[in-house]
């Protein structure tokens, strides 16, 4: 599932990567809002079009944004999850995990977030996740919370 049409992401894929930022940063804060007056599906579209530049952004600068892309994932996963979309939740999962992997190499300079394994870790061991979530976004309240109960999905 993609959340953003053929127009938008050819038009956003010309973004500088400090645009796409903001543009991601400028959804996440949109996707706080809708959070916070419970709506589930704006959150899943807002959260989507985040994950999406995320995507993007990284099919031409391979070694950035796995924070984001890491964050994005977790809520929107999250969100699908609560809202009994599991499968798509799934999937979401899934494209994040092959995004990561596909950045052969990731630099970290210092004073900079972690590194693209870093982010894979966090994405398959939900008990990580409120804590990586809370660390890097300074929401009043995590949505993200930690499910004995994770659907049955192996990742390889």
């Amino acid at each position: 599932m993609k959340f953003l049409c053929p127009r938008h992401r050819l038009m956003f894929a010309n973004l500088s990567l400090i645009e796409q930022n903001d543009l991601w940063v400028y959804w996440m804060e949109n996707a706080l809002t809708l959070y916070e007056s419970r709506d589930s599906e704006k959150v899943i579209i807002v959260t989507g079009n985040a994950f999406d530049i995320a995507c993007l952004a990284r099919t031409r600068n391979p070694d950035c944004m796995h924070v984001e892309l890491t964050l994005s994932a977790i809520l929107l996963c999250s969100i699908l999850r609560s809202c009994g979309k599991h499968c798509v939740a799934d999937d979401m999962l899934l494209r994040a995990l092959e995004s990561l992997r596909a950045s052969e190499r990731c630099h970290i300079r210092s004073g900079e977030c972690g590194s693209n394994n870093e982010c894979i870790e966090i994405l398959l061991d939900a008990s990580l996740q409120p804590e990586f979530f809370t660390q890097y976004l300074n929401w009043p309240s995590c949505p993200v919370t930690y499910s004995s109960r994770q659907s049955a999905m192996m990742v390889h």
